[in-house]
């Protein structure tokens, strides 16, 4: 029981209540019932004879409330003017806090007048809510409660990345905020109403400092494991590439330009295949912002007729890696010709580099022989992708490094054999059967004509583009470029530790990757304005602005409390200062 004091929008009235909480037996949920109206105020006069009459109503409503009661009392009831007496004169709310004026300088306060209370992270706060301000998080949500929660959940991820329950904890440990687990959870529900606005601010934020260009699309696909094996419209079993085949997961793409800044990225049921991925993110993007005239930049998964030919009808360019073994075989022996190749040389690697058109293939030679019905089907495909260029590279570091992983594994099959001749072991392994045949899981042997095969495409690696100009190293040098979607892959999934996820609710699974897509765009953006004066890597800032703290001190007599900056290094000074960031390093007085 307490009093409310309820204003009145544009208008000097203040109405003053008498406040029970209640549980609702229904719901489980807690209410406010109002038990009476007191009055209502037109000046801060009123409002305290109100308050004072108000608490002497409250004493009478609890007196009647202890003689009404029906459990039988130990002693005596006193009179009950002195029950009255003695609740109203109780002082009721929060304690009224300190002005800073009030508080004792800090020039007067001596070290043995004070005693350390917390100590606590600065500079994620300070530089990552300057990110997080920038990329227009500050005002997602309706209520001011909310947007200070999500601000909080967003800017632990990135320093300590945990379970919910746990970052409550942490939150409370290392930054001396306070937020029940319940405020996060229903924080969560709000983000997943504003996931489409978090997508368009990522993005406008990246083209913005690109003059509103964004040229290239890195796009690749990856899976996110959970603790669970239920089911439901999300959650499903599929191929995990964390090779966590017995837990139920999701399916995240994601592109970037080819700095890795966020561009976007969509959320997928778990069994959803990764070829399929590519149109329907398009076809996502589109509606929430204008993804104009770029290149697309995509693994082998990405590889299909249907991705490529709607690419084309949509007018965007495409680099994707090519699948040459399985091409149609007048290509393949097109491939193998070393004469179409021309030598390269790149730092310390150096190898081959060869470009074919379907077009430019003489379907009519008497030196590849061909049947009359695959004659037919190749004639087909050179008019239907008579635009298409296959760009073919061979490296010399990459034809050992291939060499070398085909050994182990036949040494592997070797030892295998050697021992036993169940090779059950074997047949699970899809990368062994490569170099494996037999008519059953006890008579597999080592397939030498296989293996032969296999030597063939050392060191081999082809894309397949649309894009009519440029040299076909350039071409092959920017698909390279691919590398840094894999990073952002680590990072998501290592640093900011995106899985395994806890929740259940589709609901809270997207929220928990909006955030944690939040907390990416920060460390992304971080990096990238960073290193124009210092090159660091992300888990390097983020160590670095985990040390730039501050010593919170209280007065053991008066209870003031007095902030310390702690020591501030040069490499923490000179992210502060390639943002813009000023830090406080004075000792201050805190309410």
């Amino acid at each position: 029981m307490f009093v409310r004091t309820k204003t009145t929008p544009n208008s000097p009235r203040k109405s003053v209540q008498i406040v029970e909480n209640e549980r609702d037996p229904a719901t489980g949920k807690v209410k406010q019932r109002i038990l009476r109206h007191v009055g209502v105020a037109f000046d801060e006069i009123e409002e305290e004879k109100l308050k004072k009459l108000a608490l002497e109503l409250i004493a009478k409503i609890e007196w009647d409330r202890l003689k009404n009661s029906a459990q039988l009392q130990l002693l005596d009831l006193p009179p009950e003017k002195e029950i009255e007496k003695s609740i109203a004169s109780k002082k009721r709310g929060r304690k009224p806090k300190k002005r800073i004026e009030e508080i004792l300088p800090i020039n007067e306060v001596s070290l043995d007048m004070v005693k350390e209370e917390a100590r606590i992270i600065d500079g994620v706060h300070e530089v990552g809510g300057y990110l997080y301000d920038f990329l227009g998080f500050n005002n997602l949500l309706s209520k001011t409660r909310y947007n200070e929660i999500l601000r909080d959940l967003v800017l632990c991820r990135i320093s300590h990345p945990n379970s919910k329950h746990a970052t409550s904890r942490l939150l409370h440990r290392y930054y001396d905020k306070e937020h029940d687990l319940d405020a996060i959870y229903r924080t969560m529900d709000q983000v997943y109403a504003r996931i489409p606005d978090i997508k368009t601010a990522v993005f406008t934020s990246t083209a913005s400092l690109f003059a509103n260009k964004v040229d290239v699309l890195l796009f690749d696909v990856t899976t996110l494991y959970f603790e669970s094996v239920e089911t439901d419209e999300l959650r499903k079993f599929g191929y995990s590439k964390d090779f966590r085949f017995n837990t139920t997961q999701v399916v995240l793409a994601l592109a970037t330009n080819s700095d890795g800044l966020p561009i976007g990225y969509e959320l997928f049921e778990g069994n959803k295949a990764e070829v399929k991925t590519l149109l329907a993110a398009i076809d996502g993007w589109q509606s929430l912002f204008a993804i104009d005239k770029v290149c697309f930049i995509g693994d082998r998964a990405m590889f299909s007729e249907d991705n490529l030919s709607t690419l084309e009808a949509r007018g965007y360019k495409y680099i994707v890696a090519a699948k040459l073994r399985n091409m149609h075989e007048l290509m393949i022996q097109k491939i193998h010709d070393r004469n179409s190749y021309q030598s390269y040389e790149i730092a310390e690697d150096g190898g081959l580099i060869g470009e074919f058109k379907y077009e430019n293939v003489d379907i009519d030679t008497t030196k590849i022989p061909l049947k009359p019905q695959s004659r037919a089907k190749y004639k087909a495909l050179i008019d239907q992708n008579k635009n298409r260029r296959i760009i073919v590279g061979y490296s010399i570091a990459r034809a050992r490094c291939d060499k070398q992983k085909r050994e182990l594994m036949l040494d592997k099959i070797a030892k295998q054999l050697s021992h036993s001749s169940d090779c059950k072991k074997l047949v699970s392994n899809s990368a062994i059967k490569k170099y494996t045949s037999g008519t059953g899981k006890t008579s597999m042997y080592v397939d030498e004509e296989k293996v032969a095969d296999d030597v063939l495409w050392d060191g081999m690696h082809g894309v397949i583009t649309n894009i009519n100009t440029g040299q076909p190293l350039e071409i092959l040098q920017r698909y390279k470029a691919l590398v840094k979607i894999e990073e952002c892959f680590r990072i998501n999934k290592t640093t900011l530790k995106m899985r395994p996820i806890y929740h259940h609710k589709p609901e809270r699974i997207k929220a928990h990757v909006a955030i944690c897509y939040m907390a990416f765009a920060i460390v992304r953006q971080l990096e990238y304005r960073t290193k124009l004066s210092k090159k660091l890597s992300i888990d390097s800032i983020i160590e670095e602005l985990c040390s730039v703290q501050s010593s919170i001190y209280v007065h053991k007599h008066t209870n003031d409390r007095y902030r310390i900056p702690g020591k501030f290094s040069n490499e923490a000074r000179k992210i502060y200062s390639a943002l813009g960031v000023h830090r406080q390093e004075d000792a201050h007085a805190i309410v």
